[in-house]
Protein backbone atom coordinates (compact mmCIF):
# COMPACT_ATOMS: atom_id res chain seq x y z
CA UNK A 1 0.00 0.00 0.00
CA UNK A 2 1.88 3.00 -1.29
CA UNK A 3 -0.12 5.44 0.85
CA UNK A 4 1.41 4.02 4.04
CA UNK A 5 4.99 4.31 5.27
CA UNK A 6 6.34 2.32 8.25
CA UNK A 7 6.94 4.69 11.13
CA UNK A 8 8.50 4.84 14.57
CA UNK A 9 5.65 6.87 16.08
CA UNK A 10 5.19 6.52 19.82
CA UNK A 11 1.73 5.62 21.08
CA UNK A 12 2.62 5.70 24.75
CA UNK A 13 0.83 8.37 26.75
CA UNK A 14 3.35 10.73 28.24
CA UNK A 15 2.30 11.97 31.63
CA UNK A 16 3.62 15.45 32.20
CA UNK A 17 1.43 16.12 35.20
CA UNK A 18 3.12 18.37 37.70
CA UNK A 19 3.02 17.44 41.35
CA UNK A 20 0.04 18.88 43.19
CA UNK A 21 -1.05 18.94 46.78
CA UNK A 22 -4.79 18.33 46.54
CA UNK A 23 -6.31 15.67 44.29
CA UNK A 24 -10.02 14.72 44.38
CA UNK A 25 -12.51 12.82 42.24
CA UNK A 26 -16.16 13.83 42.58
CA UNK A 27 -19.43 12.79 41.00
CA UNK A 28 -20.78 15.55 38.79
CA UNK A 29 -24.51 16.12 38.37
CA UNK A 30 -25.58 19.22 36.39
CA UNK A 31 -28.20 21.33 38.11
CA UNK A 32 -31.69 21.78 36.72
CA UNK A 33 -30.83 25.06 34.99
CA UNK A 34 -29.13 23.15 32.19
CA UNK A 35 -30.84 21.35 29.34
CA UNK A 36 -29.59 18.85 26.80
CA UNK A 37 -28.33 20.24 23.53
CA UNK A 38 -27.32 18.16 20.56
CA UNK A 39 -24.31 18.91 18.37
CA UNK A 40 -21.46 17.15 16.60
CA UNK A 41 -19.67 17.04 19.95
CA UNK A 42 -22.65 15.08 21.28
CA UNK A 43 -22.49 12.69 18.33
CA UNK A 44 -18.76 12.14 18.65
CA UNK A 45 -18.58 11.48 22.39
CA UNK A 46 -21.79 9.43 22.62
CA UNK A 47 -20.80 7.11 19.78
CA UNK A 48 -17.24 6.84 21.09
CA UNK A 49 -18.52 6.13 24.60
CA UNK A 50 -20.83 3.32 23.54
CA UNK A 51 -18.12 1.31 21.75
CA UNK A 52 -17.16 -0.40 25.01
CA UNK A 53 -19.68 -0.41 27.85
CA UNK A 54 -16.90 -0.53 30.45
CA UNK A 55 -14.80 2.23 28.96
CA UNK A 56 -14.29 5.70 30.41
CA UNK A 57 -13.75 8.65 28.09
CA UNK A 58 -11.51 11.36 29.54
CA UNK A 59 -11.36 15.04 28.64
CA UNK A 60 -8.59 17.20 30.04
CA UNK A 61 -9.94 20.62 30.92
CA UNK A 62 -9.20 23.67 33.00
CA UNK A 63 -12.84 24.72 33.34
CA UNK A 64 -16.31 23.32 32.78
CA UNK A 65 -18.42 25.65 30.66
CA UNK A 66 -22.04 25.48 29.52
CA UNK A 67 -21.09 23.93 26.18
CA UNK A 68 -19.40 20.89 27.68
CA UNK A 69 -22.24 20.43 30.20
CA UNK A 70 -25.14 20.71 27.75
CA UNK A 71 -23.57 19.07 24.68
CA UNK A 72 -21.51 16.32 26.36
CA UNK A 73 -21.92 15.73 30.11
CA UNK A 74 -25.72 15.69 30.13
CA UNK A 75 -25.68 12.84 27.62
CA UNK A 76 -23.88 10.49 30.01
CA UNK A 77 -25.41 8.81 33.05
CA UNK A 78 -22.16 8.70 35.00
CA UNK A 79 -19.74 11.63 35.09
CA UNK A 80 -16.87 12.27 37.46
CA UNK A 81 -14.68 15.35 37.75
CA UNK A 82 -11.03 15.24 38.74
CA UNK A 83 -10.01 18.29 40.76
CA UNK A 84 -6.44 19.41 41.32
CA UNK A 85 -6.23 22.04 44.03
CA UNK A 86 -9.99 22.54 43.61
CA UNK A 87 -9.58 23.31 39.88
CA UNK A 88 -11.15 20.91 37.33
CA UNK A 89 -8.48 19.05 35.37
CA UNK A 90 -10.31 16.07 33.88
CA UNK A 91 -13.84 14.93 33.04
CA UNK A 92 -14.48 11.18 33.12
CA UNK A 93 -17.51 10.07 31.07
CA UNK A 94 -19.17 6.69 31.41
CA UNK A 95 -22.50 5.08 30.45
CA UNK A 96 -23.94 7.00 27.47
CA UNK A 97 -27.57 7.92 27.99
CA UNK A 98 -29.77 5.56 25.95
CA UNK A 99 -32.37 8.21 25.10
CA UNK A 100 -29.65 10.49 23.74
CA UNK A 101 -28.12 7.60 21.79
CA UNK A 102 -31.45 6.70 20.21
CA UNK A 103 -32.04 10.27 19.09
CA UNK A 104 -28.53 10.58 17.64
CA UNK A 105 -28.85 7.31 15.73
CA UNK A 106 -32.24 8.26 14.30
CA UNK A 107 -30.82 11.33 12.59
CA UNK A 108 -27.97 12.24 10.26
CA UNK A 109 -24.56 11.21 11.55
CA UNK A 110 -21.54 13.18 10.38
CA UNK A 111 -19.61 11.06 7.83
CA UNK A 112 -16.30 11.31 9.73
CA UNK A 113 -17.93 10.26 13.00
CA UNK A 114 -19.76 7.49 11.15
CA UNK A 115 -16.43 6.20 9.80
CA UNK A 116 -14.90 6.24 13.26
CA UNK A 117 -17.72 5.03 15.49
CA UNK A 118 -20.82 4.40 13.39
CA UNK A 119 -20.92 0.67 14.16
CA UNK A 120 -20.20 -1.33 17.28
CA UNK A 121 -17.87 -4.31 17.11
CA UNK A 122 -19.40 -7.68 18.01
CA UNK A 123 -16.05 -9.21 18.96
CA UNK A 124 -13.83 -8.31 21.87
CA UNK A 125 -10.44 -6.94 20.90
CA UNK A 126 -7.38 -8.85 22.03
CA UNK A 127 -4.19 -6.83 22.21
CA UNK A 128 -1.39 -7.96 19.89
CA UNK A 129 1.97 -6.41 18.97
CA UNK A 130 1.41 -3.44 16.73
CA UNK A 131 3.25 -1.44 14.12
CA UNK A 132 2.73 2.19 13.24
CA UNK A 133 2.36 3.59 9.74
CA UNK A 134 2.40 7.18 8.60
CA UNK A 135 -0.24 8.11 6.02
CA UNK A 136 1.30 9.84 2.99
CA UNK A 137 -0.90 12.84 2.04
CA UNK A 138 0.11 12.78 -1.63
CA UNK A 139 -1.86 9.56 -2.11
CA UNK A 140 -4.99 10.70 -0.25
CA UNK A 141 -7.79 12.78 -1.75
CA UNK A 142 -8.52 15.78 0.44
CA UNK A 143 -11.85 16.06 2.22
CA UNK A 144 -13.04 19.20 4.02
CA UNK A 145 -15.66 19.23 6.77
CA UNK A 146 -16.20 22.62 8.41
CA UNK A 147 -18.63 21.12 10.93
CA UNK A 148 -16.12 18.55 12.14
CA UNK A 149 -13.48 21.28 12.43
CA UNK A 150 -15.18 22.22 15.69
CA UNK A 151 -14.81 18.67 17.03
CA UNK A 152 -11.13 18.55 16.08
CA UNK A 153 -10.53 21.93 17.73
CA UNK A 154 -12.22 20.67 20.89
CA UNK A 155 -10.11 17.50 20.89
CA UNK A 156 -6.98 19.63 20.54
CA UNK A 157 -8.02 21.76 23.52
CA UNK A 158 -8.81 18.75 25.71
CA UNK A 159 -5.76 16.67 24.87
CA UNK A 160 -2.47 16.71 26.74
CA UNK A 161 0.27 17.65 24.34
CA UNK A 162 0.32 17.81 20.53
CA UNK A 163 -0.88 14.23 19.91
CA UNK A 164 -4.50 13.06 19.77
CA UNK A 165 -4.92 9.28 19.89
CA UNK A 166 -8.36 7.93 19.01
CA UNK A 167 -9.11 4.29 19.77
CA UNK A 168 -10.75 2.40 16.90
CA UNK A 169 -12.93 -0.67 17.13
CA UNK A 170 -14.05 -1.62 13.63
CA UNK A 171 -11.21 -0.83 11.25
CA UNK A 172 -9.35 -3.45 9.25
CA UNK A 173 -6.37 -2.47 7.14
CA UNK A 174 -7.21 -2.61 3.45
CA UNK A 175 -6.56 -0.35 0.51
CA UNK A 176 -10.07 1.10 0.51
CA UNK A 177 -9.43 2.60 3.95
CA UNK A 178 -7.64 5.50 2.26
CA UNK A 179 -10.95 6.54 0.67
CA UNK A 180 -12.86 6.93 3.95
CA UNK A 181 -13.94 10.42 4.93
CA UNK A 182 -12.01 10.17 8.20
CA UNK A 183 -8.67 9.33 6.58
CA UNK A 184 -9.17 11.93 3.84
CA UNK A 185 -9.99 14.60 6.42
CA UNK A 186 -7.34 13.92 9.08
CA UNK A 187 -4.48 13.36 6.64
CA UNK A 188 -4.73 16.87 5.21
CA UNK A 189 -6.03 18.66 8.30
CA UNK A 190 -3.32 17.46 10.69
CA UNK A 191 0.45 17.87 10.55
CA UNK A 192 0.92 14.08 10.53
CA UNK A 193 -1.47 11.15 10.73
CA UNK A 194 -0.56 7.62 11.81
CA UNK A 195 -2.42 4.35 12.19
CA UNK A 196 -1.48 1.45 14.48
CA UNK A 197 -2.00 -2.02 13.04
CA UNK A 198 -1.55 -5.46 14.62
CA UNK A 199 -0.46 -8.66 12.86
CA UNK A 200 -4.10 -9.54 12.12
CA UNK A 201 -4.47 -6.27 10.17
CA UNK A 202 -6.75 -4.80 12.85
CA UNK A 203 -6.34 -1.03 13.13
CA UNK A 204 -6.52 -0.14 16.82
CA UNK A 205 -5.63 3.55 16.84
CA UNK A 206 -5.49 6.61 14.64
CA UNK A 207 -2.93 9.09 15.93
CA UNK A 208 -3.10 12.77 14.98
CA UNK A 209 -0.24 15.23 15.30
CA UNK A 210 -2.05 18.54 15.50
CA UNK A 211 0.63 21.12 16.30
Amino acid sequence: MEWLKPSEANNQFEDNTDSFSDFKIREFTPNSNFEKKYSLLTQFFLLLGCQDENSVTSLFVDRIDNEVIEEIIMHFDNTKIVLENEVPSEIMLNKPNQESLSLIRSGHINPIIKNLYGTISKSQYEWKPQKSYKIIPEFIEKYEDMEFDKVLAYLKNTSKGPIISLSLYNWTLKDSLKDTFAIRYFTHKCKNTYIWVDDSNIVSTIQLEVH
